[in-house]
């Protein structure tokens, strides 16, 4: 029984020891209701057979020991037993077509890093973390957020600049080049279940430069994403009379054979006027040979779902505005009424009669509220397509439903 005791006791010690050398702790976290359904392909609003929706709980804590820093994050994914009642699917997918409860009710980690200054001005992060970068970035419109194995060094000893190496490894979402060769055909499910894959095969490397003076931001990116393409990248911004205006360039060149590379070029304006805030934007990619290997201009991690060209929308996203042969423009007006914030957008597709079918029109109604500690947004949206088959099986609306309580 001492021998216990003395255990204990020196565990206790140990623990107390090694709490009073950690700094910062600072602990957060996420309780989150993600849910849409629609009426395409003549199905009907709310039933289950057309709706999809996750529980997720997330919990993360940051702190450091000394001048290292480090952040950690928890996914508990579940859809509390509602397929074939409610919904019929679970939102670790994107795919309508994937089996009911598919990656339900799973356990995984979202980040897991650490930081640590090394030369003057320079700190290296290294670990499963998000990243931010026009063609390798971390979606946060789905139930979980899609993550990277990286290695990010980070350097601000030049005044107003901040230099940027990194090399990205593996991410958790299903893409195109998960252990194949560029070129193959794509995985049509896109899901993140903390598992890693092969997503960026012998790595993907990128140098950035980010410029802020006054009024004034710029943006470059360079990408060598070893098995799949070259990319470049650059935005910029200015404030004039009360107007917000950035222009946009980007160019994919993939490594491929028999491929040609995309470009587009894109331009913003916003504004205020009284409480109501007014977006514009059009872009324009070039055509290409569809014989021919091309990609999108959008995320390399997602199949290339989602992109940051400033024309996207809910659902006319990277796979049509950055598409090859698009010219896409968008407009937004959005301010608070009642303390119910309220955003109205419009997004026009067109695209070069080889995918016509892709020649679409979205209008988004995008509410939020907070109900005591709860977190309310709905998203009422409505698709058309220019071609009768195309608007058959996708035109209709959506209601897409998210309830979250942050700690």
């Amino acid at each position: 029984m001492k021998k216990i005791i003395l255990s204990v006791a020196v565990a206790t010690m140990a623990l107390s020891t090694a709490a009073a050398a950690l700094e910062d702790i600072k602990v957060n976290g996420q309780a989150k209701l993600w849910y849409e359904t629609s009426n395409t392909a003549n199905g009907d609003l709310f039933d289950d057979k057309k709706s999809s929706g996750e529980v997720v709980f997330k919990l993360g804590v940051t702190g450091k020991q000394g001048n290292v820093g480090f952040g950690a994050s928890v996914y508990q994914t579940s859809t509390m037993g509602l397929e074939n009642n409610l919904v019929s699917s679970s939102r670790t997918y994107t795919n309508s077509a994937s089996p009911s409860g598919a990656n339900n009710n799973e356990m995984f980690v979202g980040e897991m890093y650490i930081t640590i200054p090394t030369v003057a001005n320079t700190t290296l992060k290294i670990g499963k973390q998000e990243l931010q970068t026009p063609f390798a970035f971390t979606e946060k419109w789905n139930a979980v957020p899609n993550t990277f194995n990286a290695a990010v060094v980070i350097n601000k000893s030049i005044e107003n600049l901040t230099l940027v190496g990194a090399y990205v490894g593996q991410g958790n979402a299903n893409n195109p080049y998960d252990g194949a060769d560029a070129g193959t055909a794509p995985d049509a499910s896109w899901k993140v279940d903390g598992e890693v894959s092969r997503s960026f095969y012998e790595g993907a490397y990128a140098a950035v430069a980010h410029y802020k003076a006054g009024d004034m931001a710029a943006n470059a990116y360079y990408y060598d994403l070893k098995r799949v393409a070259t990319a470049y990248w650059v935005d910029a911004g200015m404030k004039v009379a009360g107007v917000d205006a950035n222009v946009y360039y980007g160019a994919m060149d993939p490594k491929a054979a028999n491929s040609e590379d995309t470009n587009a070029i894109a331009l913003s304006l916003g504004t205020k006027v009284s409480d109501i805030s007014l977006f514009a934007a059009i872009s324009k990619t070039n055509d290409v040979d569809s014989t021919k290997t091309y990609y999108r201009l959008a995320n390399t991690a997602t199949n290339f779902k989602k992109t940051k060209l400033p024309t996207a929308g809910v659902y006319t996203d990277g796979v049509y505005v950055a598409d090859e042969d698009t010219l896409a423009w968008k407009l937004k007006a959005s301010t608070k009424l009642a303390g119910v914030g309220m955003a109205l957008q419009y997004i026009n597709n067109d695209q070069g009669t080889a995918n016509s079918a892709k020649d679409t029109q979205e209008i988004d109604l995008i509410l939020s509220k907070k109900l005591g500690d709860v977190n309310m947004k709905a998203i009422l949206l409505d698709r058309s397509f220019d071609q009768a088959l195309e608007d058959e099986k996708l035109g209709g609306q959506h209601v897409r439903i998210i309830a979250s309580v942050d700690f």
